[in-house]
Formats: structure tokens, sequence, C-alpha cells
């Protein structure tokens, strides 16, 4: 095989090598972000959680995938193989990054921080990596054959990293989206009651909610979604969303126990849970991560996606009308008020 990449050893100039100092700084960069990116300390990066890389989460994948990078890129130079090796690994990189911003500009609607930071890393990687390249080629009075053998190939990595993530790349929800409805899941309507668990007018609205659900139920598709207004929701939010995916013949009641136990403390123990929902016959099961993490991110999507401000909320919307009614308080949340926002929801 003919080497279009510096001999093992060789270096354009002696001294300070700045596309080295590049390349380094962003491999070593790309790795700390895919360690970060585990943290999930933005709602983007909560969104992204939704993601796989094969089945992996995304900073897992980076973290071993910029270690893999780290190595070749330390055994550039002393064989032409890592040479090869190292731009394959970083031109990949940014095809598979162009598919994930892709993602998060179509598909997920914002902007990660960390995410474009992993991205911006990549590109200066593939500046450093060519510069040093071109670089050393000039220095050894390479001829135009060689550097047009070197851009073809680089674009056949960026390609094959774009088609590797188009592959690769699925919304963890396609392969096993919890089911977080009630009522007639058949229905086009859907009712959403969105309330926090510490909110005092959403505990006035409960016994309304309570006693219009069995006749909603047989119509309409029906879900409860958690707002943390107040932070300490978010503690009761992994058991709600299990009862709402797996208890659902016995969701209001336990419901209703969860409610009870909320006036008791705010950062319920399992044990204090299953004392609480012992009476119902129901066990509780070991709780995913991942399952709580989508549970909470369609939370997140209703009341974001439907401009809910304030709980207690009912969102009624139509997928055939793609019309959207809100009602606003435990005043307006009433059986005779949901039933006229269905009505117009569904009317043509």
């Amino acid at each position: 095989m003919t080497s279009y990449m510096p001999a093992p050893g060789a270096g354009a100039k002696s001294g300070f090598n700045l596309p080295g100092l590049i390349v380094w700084l962003a491999v070593l960069s790309g790795l700390v972000l895919s360690i970060v990116s585990l943290l999930k300390i933005c709602s983007s990066c909560s969104e992204t959680a939704n993601y796989r890389v094969f089945g992996l989460d995304f900073g897992w994948f980076g973290i071993g995938y910029f270690a893999l990078m780290t190595i070749a890129v330390a055994l550039r130079k002393q064989t032409e193989w890592f040479c090869w090796i190292s731009a394959l690994l970083v031109f990949s990189a940014a095809g598979a990054e162009a598919r994930f911003i892709w993602i998060q500009n179509y598909e997920i609607g914002q902007w990660c921080p960390i995410c474009l930071s992993l991205a911006t890393a990549v590109f200066f990687a593939c500046i450093g990596i060519s510069w040093e390249r071109f670089r050393t080629n000039t220095a050894k009075g390479a001829t135009m054959k060689s550097t047009l053998v070197y851009l073809v190939m680089i674009s056949l990595f960026f390609v094959m990293g774009l088609g590797t993530a188009i592959s690769g790349v699925k919304k963890e929800a396609d392969a096993a989206e919890l089911d977080l409805f009630l009522g007639k899941s058949s229905s086009p309507t859907t009712v959403y009651f969105v309330s926090d668990w510490f909110c005092p007018a959403c505990r006035k609205a409960e016994p309304a909610i309570e006693k219009m659900y069995p006749e909603l139920a047989r119509t309409v598709r029906i879900s409860f979604v958690d707002f943390p207004i107040h932070k300490e929701t978010t503690n009761f939010t992994p058991y709600n969303l299990q009862f709402l995916t797996f208890e659902k013949g016995k969701y209001i009641n336990l419901r209703k126990a969860l409610a009870d136990l909320s006036l008791k403390t705010k950062n319920p123990s399992e044990a204090e849970v299953k004392a609480a929902v012992a009476p119902l016959g129901v066990k509780l099961r070991p709780t995913s991560y991942s399952d709580t993490l989508y549970g909470m991110q369609s939370n997140l999507m209703v009341y974001r996606g439907y401009n809910v401000h304030s709980t207690p909320t009912v969102v009624v919307t139509n997928e055939k009308t793609k019309k959207n009614k809100l009602l606003v308080g435990d005043v307006q949340i009433n059986l005779a008020a949901v039933k006229a926002a269905i009505a117009e929801v569904e009317k043509k």
C-alpha cells in the first residue's frame, strides 16, 4: 500500500507543532465532554437520552469512541496505519456529528450546548489532523495526487460516519415505548391532566378529576402529567409513571394513595411508598432509570409543547383536527368544561 500520510516519526518541521496541539486539545475535549454528557445537566441533554447509538447511551458511546481516538492519535506517528486510523476516526466522527446536529434541529428542536461543543471539538480535530498532514506532505514535496487521494479518503470516512449514525442512532422509545395513557386507546382525542403533587389548587381539583375520570375514560385517551412547579414533585414522579404504565386498572386509587403520602412527606422512601400502596394489593417494581427518564421527558414535551405555565391545567387535544384547548385552574376543571373542550377540539 502506498502511503499518503506522514511517514512514521516524520514531522513537517522541528519545534512547536500547532496542528498537533489542536488535535490533542480537540480529542481530549471530546472525551471530557462525553463524560459530562452523562450527567444530563440541561433539558436538551435529557432529551438526547431518548436516543441510543447501537443501543448505547450517547455519553458512554462517546467515552469509548474518544478513548479509542486518543490511542490512535497517540500512535499516529509510529506507523502509517495509525495515521489512517486517526483520520478514519476523526472524519467518521464528523459525519456522525452532522447526523446528531440534524436530530437536535429537526427532531428534538433544541440546541444542547454540550452536544454542540462536542461537534466543535470534532471539527477542530479534523482541521488539526488535516493541517498536520498537509504541512508534512508539503515539506516532503508531496504530489497533487497524494493530496487528492487524501481528500477522497477523508470524504469517504465522513460519509461512512454519517451513514453509520443514520442507521445506528435510534430513539429508545421507538423500540420499547412506555404506554402512559389510560382510557380509550383508539381515540384521536387526548386529555392531559397536568398537575404538581404539592400545588394547593391541584389538590383541590383532584376530587373532581377522580369523579370525572370513569366517564371520560370511555371515550378519550387520558394521561396524567407531572409538572414540577415544586421541585419535590420529581420525588413522586417515578412512582406515578410506574403506576400509570403498569397498574392502569388501579391507577386512580394509587394516585390518591400517592396524594395522601405527599401530605406527609416531600421525599418518600421506597418503604413508605410500598406501605401506602400495599392495601391496594400492588407491589413496587424495580425502578428503571431509562423508563423514568423517558416518562419525565414525555411529561416535559406535554407541558412545554402546549405552553402550560401553571398547575392545575387540563390540555384537551385532537390529533385529527389539530385543535387544542387549555383549562387552567381548579375552578375551570370540571366535567362540563372538559366535555365542552372535547367537543370543541373534535369539531371540524
